[in-house]
């Protein structure tokens, strides 16, 4: 604990250091901007000693590291201008706190892009944090060994001597200058451009996350522009001048708004902690929670998902039982899993900017754990249901098919070869008849009557195993031939005009069909038959005047159920219920 806390003493150290040497230059002329107004000593102490508070409790976190550390040297590296202008401080002090000021808009741009984890994610993102990294050491090495501050025309601060100074070249040191101002435009336009993108590529739960610290990036990268671009135009830096302290100060608010971003994440982390930790003692106490309303909540990331692994199928499946795909980072979202007694629970998967993955396992106790694994059984009892869904559903399919398969057999060969046998058999009739064959006629024509009914029954069999109108024109349509085949006058309501899913009207037929025929065998005189479509669902009635129903339809039941539908069978009415989704 005692090595955690030291780096951010030290960094807090620098920072009072920065503002004493402020103080110390009395009746000279400014040689920092902080010295110049005692307004603008209060921003420059607000906005140094903002960044390395912010980023010292981002360190004191253990998530936020690398976080705290860029904002920790963010703060030095703004106080360093204060330093060089500090006359009573030695050359090598001064000489090395002109070297730092050049690093804090890199150290910007890399925390930019590294919030709010501290990882730097992409190739081209961290080859760009190293490219602005290089030039920045290069200029300032470069400044460091070959410009004399006495030789520079430009110099305010305090110009007496340079510690690291090896051979005066004041047309280098001009030109390094020079190429770290264009460069400096670059970095912090580019900078404007990478906050303005993660915030509108963010999710809005990253959004809430990353809005406190990249608008006040944004905002302090706009400014260093503007100072860049009033450093070109005017080279003679002057620390009074209103345009020049306008800037500074607008700098100085965005740092210390940065530092203050720095802050409100460590208080948002542990916001979320907190939840996810009140949310492991409820999942405790009341098993019967669900884990990804609580953690979406929780986090504030309503595309929070949990999928919870079921060893035996070896597969992911959603709370509802349903399979689902295996999470796989990417896109800016991580997987967490939740393991219990080295066997996987469940896997979350959330938004990147939240708690990282390790925080997350770790927030969730062993009691919630023994919660989580309740769950998980439940999402197995119910993927076992949808798979039993399934397999009904693919047996009746299978029946169907079946069925349709016979019907064509019959229409398409028995039927056909029938009607080739009565059309010969009219043709031998007519020829006995021109012959004035009586007997051959009568034969004939006896035979052919014969076929004739045997072709109609033929066709109702047909019609019974599977009626082809159902496929051909639908439900309505279908209804319609069944009333008039059947066994007892049958009145029909409404019924859809819409097409509607196969399996759907075949099962809504075929309850109609055994409905009315056991309504025929408990005496019905009459059945009336209406089918109501309400958004996904399709809702088939049967009433008749029969006596009362001493059991169950089981054949129509089964035949629903395998569509996941429902059937309410009352003394003398049946409604079932199909969902059409």
């Amino acid at each position: 604990m005692t090595a955690r806390l030291a780096i951010p003493v030290l960094a807090v150290v620098c920072a009072i250091t920065a503002v004493v040497a402020v103080g110390s230059a009395v009746d000279r002329p400014p040689s920092s901007y902080a010295a110049a107004s005692g307004t603008a000593d209060i921003a420059d102490a607000l906005a140094g000693l903002s960044l390395v508070l912010g980023g010292a409790l981002a360190w004191i976190q253990d998530r936020s590291r690398v976080v705290g550390v860029l904002g920790m040297l963010a703060g030095v590296a703004w106080f360093a201008p204060d330093w060089e202008g500090w006359v009573g401080a030695g050359p090598l002090v001064r000489s090395l706190a002109a070297a730092v000021a050049v690093l804090y808009l890199p150290l910007l741009f890399h925390l930019c892009l590294a919030l709010p984890g501290g990882r730097v994610r992409g190739g081209a993102a961290r080859l760009g944090v190293v490219a602005v990294y290089a030039l920045a050491v290069g200029v300032a090495i470069g400044r460091a060994l070959f410009r004399d501050p006495f030789l520079d025309p430009y110099c305010w601060r305090t110009c007496l001597d340079n510690a690291f100074l090896v051979h005066a070249e004041p047309g280098l040191a001009g030109a390094l200058g020079d190429i770290w101002m264009r460069a400096a435009l670059v970095v912090a336009a580019a900078l404007v451009v990478i906050a303005a993108l993660r915030l509108v590529a963010a999710t809005p739960a990253a959004r809430r996350v990353l809005l406190p610290t990249l608008v006040p990036l944004a905002v302090a990268a706009t400014a260093e522009v503007a100072y860049a671009v009033a450093l070109v135009r005017t080279p003679l830096e002057n620390p009074e001048s209103a345009g020049f302290a306008a800037i500074f100060l607008v700098r100085s608010l965005a740092a210390c708004a940065l530092g203050l971003g720095l802050a409100w994440s460590v208080v948002n982390v542990r916001r979320m902690r907190s939840s996810v930790s009140r949310l492991a003692a409820e999942l405790a106490e009341a098993p019967a929670g669900t884990l990804r309303d609580g953690l979406a909540a929780a986090l504030g990331d309503r595309d929070l998902e949990v999928h919870y692994w079921l060893p035996g199928s070896e597969r992911f499946v959603s709370s509802d039982g349903a399979t689902a795909a295996a999470p796989a980072p990417g896109n800016g979202r991580v997987a967490t899993p939740i393991t219990r007694g080295g066997r996987t629970l469940a896997v979350v998967s959330h938004d990147a900017a939240l708690l990282e993955g390790r925080e997350l396992e770790l927030q969730i106790g062993s009691a919630a754990r023994l919660a989580i694994d309740n769950e998980r059984l439940q999402a197995e009892v119910l993927a076992q249901l949808h798979d039993l869904r399934g397999s009904r559903a693919r047996i009746v399919e299978a029946g169907d098919a079946e069925r349709r398969r016979l019907e064509r057999n019959l229409h398409d060969g028995a039927q056909q070869r029938l009607l080739a046998v009565s059309y010969d058999l009219r043709l031998a009739r007519a020829a006995a008849e021109k012959d004035g064959d009586l007997e051959l006629t009568g034969l004939a024509s006896l035979a052919a009557a014969r076929i004739d009914v045997a072709l109609g029954e033929l066709r109702e069999l047909a019609e019974g195993i599977y009626p082809a109108i159902l496929t051909e024109a639908g439900l309505g349509m279908a209804l319609a031939s069944l009333a008039d085949r059947a066994p007892l006058p049958v009145e029909l309501g409404d019924i859809p005009s819409e097409r509607l899913p196969p399996a759907v009207e075949r099962t809504a037929y075929y309850a109609v069909e055994e409905t009315i025929h056991e309504a025929h065998g408990r005496g019905a005189s009459f059945a009336s038959v209406r089918a109501e479509r309400a958004g996904d669902t399709l809702a088939v009635t049967v009433d008749d005047d029969g006596a009362d129903r001493d059991g169950s339809l089981v054949h129509v039941t089964d035949r629903v159920g395998a569509l996941g539908g429902t059937v309410a069978a009352g003394p003398t009415t049946l409604r079932a219920e199909l969902p059409c989704a």
